[in-house]
């Protein structure tokens, strides 16, 4: 039996696989936002939350990253949890390549936790120069009485990996690299794309739900910098709202990824 599994067969014991009666949105967030290491320094990325009227019983998320870029390292329940003084059943999965799962569960009947504060962490090391987005492709939080809450909100943050004694101008780069300026932007904003060898690539623009809208280049791409622009406009010339952005560089076997975010 699989921890997936298992969790599922807690939760039910629990009496937490209820949906509905919980009504409010959960606003969770990641910390430290944006977050910037060294090549083989390690960090810590929290799940937190700020609601002062919502009870939590029930936290579990699925989140990706750059496996090029940073390594996971340890995930676990927060302090909210660990200073809670309940049983608490929990979980950290890394078994399917840039992704990790994790999840806490109060198995008090009738216990719950009351935020402000950390709900789980994920402890990871940078690897190589560049940008990872951090995005929680699933998010569940059950509230006091087993319900789950219909919408949970986890905005996607970065975590970037830099060598600050790295040498900058005309210094060629090792490994492809992607970086965007002004950022925040409006209403244009330049994507470099440096290569160190001429190859095949594909620069896209994406939104937070991960919808493609629009592609910047794809096929064959030279060596060294090559820069592109976004007007936030997608394929259809329509202007895209305010909000946060992903650009994604593929190029070879290698991906790079970078946010922005469109101001107004």
């Amino acid at each position: 039996m699989n921890k997936r599994n298992l969790m599922l067969i807690v939760l039910v014991c629990a009496g937490l696989l209820q949906i509905g009666a919980a009504e409010a949105a959960v606003n969770l967030r990641f910390t430290p936002a944006d977050t910037v290491v060294s090549p083989g320094t390690g960090g810590r990325l929290s799940v937190m939350i700020d609601d002062l009227d919502a009870n939590v019983r029930t936290i579990d998320v699925f989140v990706t990253y750059d496996t090029t870029i940073v390594a996971s390292v340890a995930g676990g329940p927060g302090a909210l949890y660990e200073d809670s003084g309940f049983f608490v059943f929990d979980g950290f999965e890394n078994d399917t390549p840039g992704q990790w799962h994790g999840y806490a569960v109060v198995m008090g009947s009738g216990d719950f936790l009351e935020g402000p504060g950390e709900l789980y962490y994920w402890d990871f090391q940078g690897l190589v120069d560049g940008s990872s987005a951090i995005i929680a492709v699933e998010a569940y939080v059950a509230a006091g009485d087993g319900t789950y809450y219909p919408d949970v909100i986890l905005d996607p943050t970065t975590i970037t990996v830099s060598d600050p004694l790295s040498a900058v101008g005309d210094v060629p780069e090792s490994r492809p690299n992607l970086r965007a300026w002004p950022n925040p932007f409006n209403p244009i904003t330049s994507l470099t794309v440096n290569l160190p060898t001429a190859s095949e690539a594909r620069l896209a623009v994406y939104d937070l739900r991960g919808r493609e809208l629009l592609v910047l280049h794809e096929g064959a791409a030279r060596a060294g910098s090559t820069t592109f622009t976004w007007d936030g406009r997608d394929k259809t010339g329509r202007l895209q709202p305010a909000g946060q952005y992903f650009f994604r560089l593929d190029a070879g076997n290698v991906t790079r990824s970078v946010k922005v975010t469109l101001v107004k």
